[in-house]
């Protein structure tokens, strides 16, 4: 009898989005669970990894992959990763996968790389999709309240510019919010994107690639009780999360073409999220998540249920591609 398929669910990360990146780790530990596959969940920290079995940690070799379960080897034959930020999403990881010639579920390090740093995948992808007026501050010393004011008008997004889940993002809407945004999305990296505040319509639009066919899930509306989707809102449970949207047809078909194009122009693989503010009837590029979150209250998950479909088969399908 073959032995099964042993498939590491790498979560956790040391971003400011570890402790969503353990809970996204464990929803889909319990999705795999009802596949073929044999679900292995893995806590990637800083200086080690550990593996969670039966509620004992026991340590992953690196250099093999593997980990020793009661005096016998368990390799690992591929990865799905479930961590938001570094080192999952921004190309570590997967150069790390590439070397030990280990199959997962995202991009490749490049695809990750320029898709984590916004102002880099806003240019990459500019020429398919508008996208709001910004401007990208490198280093802190460079910050320049006046310059900014002169090139963008108030209100402004402040936003670690290699960040997600919302973390460090800030809406300033006179030149004391500017400050203070700056001052706080500094304090979590030396590379800030400043951007035009739109007004509209936030809506997010998940998908995958299945034997080189990309599925379009249906589009959330996001209704936040906060000015905007900031972190508390996204995992709180306050945000009404519309699917499908409420939005005309044509400009749902413009956003699916879009996702679409951002998808194959980024080489993205596996599930990804694209999200967008829509004003009158143009969608606006925000952001692309190409390790979305996979909580109880994450948004992919539920336009899955929508379209009709599981989780479990969702992933199944996936993993038995990476594994073909």
């Amino acid at each position: 009898m073959d032995r099964a398929i042993n498939v590491a669910i790498l979560g956790g990360g040391y971003s400011a989005e570890r402790s969503v990146a353990l809970s996204s780790a464990e929803e889909m530990y319990r999705w795999l669970q009802l596949t073929a596959f044999k679900p292995w969940l893995i806590d990637v920290r800083e200086h080690e990894w550990v593996a969670n079995v039966e509620g004992k940690e026991i340590p992953v070799d690196l250099n093999r992959f593997a980990i020793s379960v009661d005096a016998q080897e368990v390799k690992f034959d591929a990865a799905l990763l479930a961590i938001h930020g570094t080192p999952g999403e921004n190309g570590l990881i997967q150069g790390y996968l590439d070397l030990k010639h280990i199959p997962y579920s995202t991009g490749d390090t490049f695809t990750e790389a320029i898709s984590f740093n916004k102002s880099a995948c806003k240019l990459y992808v500019g020429d398919l999709v508008p996208t709001a007026r910004h401007v990208q501050i490198a280093h802190r010393a460079d910050a320049d309240v006046y310059s900014l004011e002169r090139r963008l008008d108030y209100p402004m997004f402040v936003k670690p510019n290699a960040n997600g889940s919302s973390v460090g993002v800030s809406k300033a809407k006179d030149r004391a919010g500017l400050v203070a945004g700056l001052k706080t999305a500094f304090s979590l990296g030396d590379d800030v994107l400043v951007e035009q505040a739109i007004s509209g319509v936030e809506v997010s639009c998940g998908l995958v690639s299945l034997n080189d066919n990309i599925i379009v899930f249906p589009i959330t509306e996001l209704v936040s009780p906060s000015e905007f989707f900031d972190y508390v809102s996204k995992y709180d449970g306050s945000t009404q999360e519309i699917t499908p949207a409420r939005i005309p047809t044509e400009v749902a078909l413009k956003i699916s073409n879009y996702s679409r194009a951002i998808y194959r122009r980024l080489n993205c693989r596996g599930i990804a999220r694209i999200d967008y503010i829509i004003s009158g009837d143009t969608p606006y590029f925000l952001e692309i998540n190409t390790v979305p979150g996979m909580t109880s209250e994450s948004i992919v998950p539920k336009q899955v249920r929508a379209m009709g479909q599981t989780m479990p088969e969702i992933l199944g399908l996936l993993v038995q591609e990476m594994v073909s």
